[in-house]
């Protein structure tokens, strides 16, 4: 029983040299901080870049020639400059303040404007019957060849002695107007008058001619002489009438 209490005081005397005695324990060694090189070649890369600018702006006017330098000619420039401006500009127009009375006034002596007459269609009736008359009884009176015209209607509107076609058609028919041209010129008097026949031919108002006067003859003082028949006979005698 003692050698075992002797074994345990010896055990229980090494446990506390163990525990009096210091751990030897390696710290790790402190590493110096290494610095940041980030910055530096940021810095290098800036510097690199704009070397080359800074030496352009500071060799700016080594090389120029003298007429190529700017603050030589800069005053002549803001003088042009200065003249172009007030060329530009001009004189300011005066202001005219526009009362209700010069407002008239304008509006008075402005013109008037007004669109050209629309020309009148041309008849191709009227336009025969004027040829007809102008060619026919050319140095005759109005009178004269007014009386061709209804002439010309009667052998429109007959229809017992051969004629009875339309009225272009009488007048066109070959051998029966002496002296008429179909491609001779008309005079607008004449044509005017043309007019007048075929209205009154298409109202039936009183007609200056009988409608059986169907030929006539030009006299040689300027008169006409109408007859109904072309030819006398025994039995049949003409009835005639004479216009100047």
């Amino acid at each position: 029983m003692e050698e075992l209490h002797e074994e345990e005081r010896t055990e229980a005397l090494r446990e506390e040299e163990i525990r009096e005695e210091p751990l030897d324990v390696q710290q790790p060694e402190e590493s110096p901080i290494q610095p940041r090189k980030r910055r530096q070649h940021a810095r290098s890369r800036l510097a690199a870049f704009f070397a080359p600018i800074a030496a352009y702006y500071a060799s700016i006017g080594k090389d120029v020639k003298w007429y190529f330098d700017i603050r030589l000619w800069s005053p002549l420039i803001v003088v042009l400059l200065i003249l172009a401006l007030l060329v530009g500009k001009g004189p300011d127009k005066p202001v005219v303040e526009t009362t209700p009375e010069t407002e008239a006034q304008v509006m008075e002596t402005e013109p008037e404007t007004t669109e050209p007459p629309t020309e009148e269609p041309i008849d191709p009736k009227a336009e025969a019957l004027a040829r007809l008359a102008d060619t026919v009884g050319a140095g005759r009176s109005d009178n004269v060849k007014t009386v061709i015209m209804w002439v010309a209607i009667n052998r429109e509107e007959d229809r017992a002695n051969g004629y009875g076609k339309t009225l272009l058609e009488e007048i066109a028919r070959p051998s029966q107007w002496q002296g008429y041209d179909e491609n001779a010129a008309y005079t607008d008097r004449t044509y005017e008058i043309a007019k007048q026949v075929l209205e009154i031919q298409a109202t039936g108002a009183l007609r200056p001619v009988d409608s059986d006067m169907l030929w006539f003859v030009l006299n040689d003082n300027g008169s006409i002489t109408l007859r109904n028949l072309y030819a006398e006979t025994a039995t049949q005698k003409w009835r005639t009438k004479t216009v100047k």
